[in-house]
């Protein structure tokens, strides 16, 4: 619709231009009414010339100081001869001496009583009204055309065209099946400023969804202000409404859990200040410095919205985005859009930055959540988001109350957003920790019946791990919870569409006695089923018989150990039924022939210590089940028997063949030994033999050797005295 209305403006600015230029010769003898209908006459046929179609005017009024042309009773037709443009007054205060040289400059403008029918059957076909924007189109001249063109055509040619004001009153506008009014507008422009305001702008159209169902809309603007200098453009819009209306009931009629958000029925009002500080063709940039919305039928309501944008027309950047709710602030630095188009193939995208905050739930309580309308207690979130037109991802998640005594970690997503019935939430648990009261304090926010509250706080610090999901009209969790009692794995459903509760318990050890607040149980392990009716309807005609604070619904369990004062039992089976007005149960332990055990009740969880317990034995015969067990059993233990009889003989005689191994590889090994050692004895020996004769030979060498010494001495004393004998 704003397209259509600079249009309309464009088209009126030609229509001024045309019946000027055509009637400037005129001016000096406009005094008399037959020299201003003939002026008339001229400038209908110069408009119908130029346009090729209808135009009629019921008088004109030119005055020559100061210089002012109005036009009244002005209908142009569309090529297919319907009224399209009707203005019951258009006036133009005009300077006199560019005139002359054929520029056009328009010192104020106005329109009294506008009325355009436009039409554009459909995005391959032309609007009825191009005909006329093509024909003030500036173009080139050319030659053909110049020579060809009539001469009260030739005189508007080529005429430059400059608006400092304009003021339309009473417009009226009808574009296909969308209506848009306004009491103003009004615009100006002045030593390279520009300023435009639209007064009391309301624009009402009819959407039809897939379904068929029909949805009226309507916008209606108290006042819009535009400044433009330089690449500067500054928007500000004041008293915005946008309302929808499908005609049906909202979506939460006799659905008190469900909120009041309803795209059908909506009535938003706000106002915002837009900076634009770059404007190209294929680029954007923006701030937003001020924005309040708010959703009057849902009570949505933020209260202040800021952020800065840019955008290539393919992807959109976000910056230092900010929102404030009454009692809620979100922010986050940064994120990326992706633009869709299916002409580029281009699919819906975004990621954020990581997103910070704290809030009241209860801000959201009546557009979402009905139940949170109490819930007070400030929580802080951080979380990175992502996702497409079909799917929210979550990552990094953390909540937790500003004391840290409850706090969450977590990721998760939400898949098949267009479809209802096939929406899915889902969350991993990655750790949950609530201490002290949190629990408790977060419970009481919820306007619900609240059962074993005692029994909650006697678990003490509560630590969980795990995940649930979030389907149509079913909620599922599952888990481990730890406490300061025992640790428990857990599995339980909402049935949202019979109404009932149901899942298992599992522990391998738990202090129930602790827990329920009788001393004379101690530790159990055991698995659990249990099944709970949360139908109000029936529940409620349940109440209205038999009354009671319980809740109505049967839990079963196997015990497969426990203890009961200083009595430790095994294998027992329990069940609990409860009609909102007593809880009455049983604990078995049974035997061939007899059962040992009691029964209990109570009507109260918070005076669990008042429980009435019945021990009981019970006697019966064996059954022909029982029997077969039996003779099952006797069959299992003589095969058993016979198996440990064989496996005892199998054992003996390889201990027997492992012993005679052992014994045979030990003589060998003896064996080995002996000759070892005789080896060695007959080295040593045979060593000490040689040994002994090499001590006899060198003896005997040295002895021989001591015997020729001696020898020689002798032979050489001998010689000596034959010398010395002979020398005398």
């Amino acid at each position: 619709m704003k397209k259509v209305l600079v249009r309309i403006l464009k088209v009126l600015g030609g229509l001024v231009a045309a019946v000027v230029v055509t009637l400037g010769g005129g001016f000096l003898m406009l005094n008399t009414d037959t020299v201003q209908n003939r002026l008339l006459k001229e400038a209908v046929a110069v408009l119908e010339e130029r346009l090729q179609t209808q135009v009629t005017a019921d008088h004109v009024r030119v005055s020559v100081t100061p210089l002012e042309l109005t036009l009244q009773g002005v209908t142009i037709e569309d090529r297919e001869q319907r009224k399209m443009f009707e203005m019951e007054e258009l006036s133009a205060h005009l300077e006199l001496w560019p005139l002359l040289e054929r520029n056009v400059i328009i010192k104020k403008a106005g329109v009294q009583g506008l009325t355009a029918r436009l039409y554009k059957p459909s995005p391959d076909e032309p609007a009825n009204y191009q005909f006329v924007i093509d024909a003030f189109k500036k173009e080139k001249k050319r030659e053909s055309q110049a020579e060809a063109a009539p001469d009260s055509v030739k005189a508007h040619q080529n005429v430059s065209l400059a608006v400092e004001e304009v003021n339309l009153d009473r417009i009226n506008v009808t574009y296909n099946d969308r209506r848009a009014s306004l009491a103003k507008l009004g615009y100006i422009e002045r030593d390279g400023r520009r300023w435009a305001e639209i007064a009391n702008l309301t624009s009402s159209w009819v959407h039809t969804k897939k379904n068929g169902t029909k949805v009226d809309n309507r916008v209606d603007v108290g006042t819009l202000y535009y400044v433009e200098q330089g690449d500067q453009r500054g928007i500000d819009i004041v008293g915005l409404r946008y309302v929808t209306d499908n005609h049906l009931p909202r979506k939460n009629k006799n659905k008190p859990k469900r909120g009041f958000f309803d795209q059908g029925h909506f009535d938003v009002v706000g106002s915002l200040k837009l900076q634009l500080t770059h404007v190209a063709k294929d680029s954007v940039a923006a701030t937003l410095a001020e924005c309040q919305l708010s959703d009057r039928g849902s009570g949505f309501d933020i209260k202040s919205l800021t952020l800065q944008a840019a955008t290539n027309m393919k992807t959109l950047w976000l910056r230092n985005v900010d929102i404030r709710m009454k009692n809620t602030k979100v922010a986050f630095d940064s994120g990326v859009m992706q633009i869709p188009s299916k002409k580029d193939g281009r699919a819906f995208t975004y990621h954020t930055s990581t997103i910070t905050g704290t809030t009241l739930l209860k801000d959201i309580s009546r557009p979402f959540a009905p139940v949170l309308s109490r819930f007070s207690i400030p929580l802080q979130l951080r979380v990175k988001m992502s996702g497409s037109d079909d799917r929210i991802d979550f990552r990094d998640a953390v909540v937790s109350t500003t004391d840290k005594k409850l706090n969450v970690r977590a990721t998760g997503r939400i898949t098949n957003l267009r479809d209802k019935y096939k929406l899915h939430v889902h969350f991993d648990v990655h750790q949950m920790t609530a201490q002290g009261g949190s629990k408790e304090r977060i419970i009481s926010q919820f306007p619900v019946k609240k059962y074993m509250m005692k029994q909650l706080h006697s678990l003490g610090t509560i630590g969980y791990k795990g995940g649930f999901d979030v389907l149509w009209k079913k909620e599922q969790f599952y888990g481990r919870l730890t406490t300061r009692v025992g640790d428990a794995d857990f599995r339980f459903t909402l049935d949202e569409k019979d109404k009932y509760v149901f899942g298992s318990v599992k522990t391998d050890s738990f202090q129930l006695g602790r827990a329920m607040d009788m001393p004379d149980l101690g530790r159990i392990a055991c698995t659990a089923n249990f099944r709970f009716d949360i139908s109000k309807p029936r529940t409620a005609k349940m109440r209205k018989v038999k009354g009671g604070k319980l809740p109505i619904g049967h839990i079963d369990a196997v015990v497969s150990e426990g203890k009961y004062k200083f009595i430790k039992v095994h294998n027992l089976v329990a069940e609990i039924n409860s009609d909102g007005a007593v809880a009455q149960g049983s604990v078995v332990e049974k035997g061939k022939r007899m059962d040992i055990g009691c029964t209990f009740s109570f009507t109260n969880t918070n005076e669990m210590q008042k429980t009435k317990i019945k021990p009981g034995i019970r006697f019966h015969k064996m059954t022909d089940s029982a029997k077969a067990v039996r003779a099952e059993k006797r069959e299992i233990k003589r095969k058993e028997k016979e198996a440990r009889k064989q496996k005892k003989a199998a054992e003996k005689e390889a201990k027997r063949l492992q012993k005679a191994m052992e014994k045979e590889q030990k003589a060998i090994e003896k064996e080995a030994q002996q000759k070892q050692k005789d080896a060695e004895k007959e080295a040593k020996r045979q060593q000490k033999a040689a040994e002994k004769e090499a001590k006899r030979q060198q003896k005997a060498a040295e002895k021989e050797a001591k015997r020729q010494r001696k020898a020689a001495e002798e032979e050489a004393k001998r010689q000596q005295k034959a010398a010395e004998k002979e020398g005398q």
